[in-house]
């Protein structure tokens, strides 16, 4: 039985992060998609991704903009002016997702009453921990800067939006969009899967640092180098 529930959760959890709600059609659609599943992208980037003009795609990130779906930002490289690079906001984020979370939130909710709470988080952690069977590939761990940049964008596509830092002897993670955010709001435990996942993944223990920051809602975690 508990092995049948962890099979369901676990498709779940996947309709979740991949789902995405028709919120808009053709090009459109097309350029908010790209974007649900890249962390982050430039006008060129995007023309080229879709073989699209870069007009035709600032028109449509225009409109996404306005919409709130999506935030701009300057960034340099180089000499030169700086690039505009555009994300996922996280209504964008929410935008993305199906309508699962009912479901989820019934399931988890019974796994709980049948199965007790410990059992609850060992079953998250224990998806947690096959999602990442599929990021076998990344970059060698010794080359840790190109190997946490591969991760984060990797991370992307899963419905995460994450970014990093070192401070002295630590890496600090901070994420600032989890494909799981309504759960948790009801389940709290939710969160295992994210912990199970990030540490199966890059092969650290990580700490929990909080729920919040100065820059607003998110979730830090950090690991000892």
């Amino acid at each position: 039985m508990f092995l049948l529930v962890q099979g369901w959760f676990s498709w779940f959890c996947c309709q979740m992060v991949y789902s995405h709600k028709a919120i808009m059609k053709n090009t459109k659609r097309k350029i908010f998609e790209t974007l649900a599943v890249t962390r982050q992208a430039t006008i060129s980037k995007l023309a080229e991704q879709l073989d699209l003009n870069p007009i035709t795609v600032r028109h449509h990130l225009l409109n996404l903009e306005r919409e709130g779906l999506i935030t701009s930002s300057e960034q340099r490289h180089g000499v030169g002016r700086p690039h505009l690079v555009f994300q996922l906001t996280s209504d964008g984020q929410q935008a993305k997702k199906s309508n699962y979370h009912n479901l989820a939130h019934q399931l988890l909710s019974s796994v709980e009453e049948t199965f007790g709470q410990d059992s609850s988080v060992a079953l998250l952690e224990t998806i947690g921990k096959k999602m990442a069977q599929s990021y076998e590939s990344l970059p060698s761990k010794d080359q840790l800067p190109d190997f946490l940049d591969e991760f984060c964008d990797l991370m992307a596509a899963e419905g995460f939006n994450l970014d990093w830092e070192m401070k002295e002897n630590r890496i600090y993670l901070r994420n600032s969009s989890c494909p799981y955010h309504h759960l948790n709001q009801t389940h709290p435990e939710i969160c295992a899967i994210d912990r199970a996942f990030f540490t199966q993944v890059l092969g650290r223990e990580l700490q929990f640092e909080n729920g919040n920051s100065a820059r607003g809602k998110e979730c830090v975690y950090s690991f000892e180098v």
